[in-house]
């Protein structure tokens, strides 16, 4: 694939992501509110409730809605065979996790989840190995490429195959997603990611944060 080829797939994967999310941010009903700024990114007020899926785990065990429940969760969609945004990430996130950690009550420490957008190679032990270098604690799904795809879809995030000489890659939105303890989504954090900003917006997003948000922040 030629370089301005890429770059020009890269331009139609953002722009379609952004039209994909803009499209979830107002898919509520006309008394939900409009979704705020945040520092690296978008609170969403009130939270969004998740489309219906079912996937399986790292472990193999069967994954749906009721995963998230009880605890939040930040998500990013990506794949084991990444050569660079999924590896970063995941490391920015567990050092976040660190960052955290002592901080903030047990409950509102954060659990971290990789969905998988390449089926095809990551499979619960791929993940599950894929994810214990960054995390033991690291949780993964998978499952079928309509099941995936339809579950990223509702979010807003879209995946696709691209050709690389004899092999592929997955081109993907680099967001990462914050789902509340009541398996809603409560915020989306926008790349470029950087550590402290996210530190920040996590303990806000959580009500963690000392200082009262201001209109600016959040719009009711």
């Amino acid at each position: 694939m030629s370089p301005r080829r890429f770059k020009i797939l890269l331009l139609l994967a953002a722009v379609l992501a952004a039209i994909a999310m803009g499209k979830y941010f107002v898919a509520g009903s006309p008394r939900d509110a409009a979704p705020g700024t945040l520092e690296s990114g978008t609170l969403l007020s009130p939270a969004r409730p998740l489309p219906a899926f079912a996937l399986v785990d790292q472990n193999g065990a069967a994954a749906g809605p009721e995963s998230f429940k009880g605890h939040w969760t930040l998500v990013y969609f990506g794949f084991t065979h990444c050569p660079e945004a999924c590896p970063a990430t995941l490391a920015l996130l567990a050092q976040l996790k660190r960052e955290l950690a002592g901080t903030l009550p047990p409950a509102q420490l954060p659990s971290v989840l990789l969905v998988s957008v390449d089926p095809e190679r990551d499979s619960p032990a791929v993940l599950k190995s894929y994810l214990a270098s960054f995390d033991p604690e690291f949780r993964g799904f998978t499952g079928t490429p309509e099941a995936l795809r339809d579950f990223a879809a509702g979010l807003g995030m879209l995946f696709w195959k691209v050709p690389n000489n004899r092999d592929y890659l997955m081109e993907h939105g680099t967001a990462i997603l914050l789902v509340d303890q009541d398996g809603q989504l409560a915020a989306l954090f926008s790349a470029p990611h950087v550590l402290d900003a996210l530190v920040r917006d996590y303990r806000r997003s959580v009500g963690a944060s000392e200082s009262t948000l201001v209109n600016s922040q959040v719009i009711s």
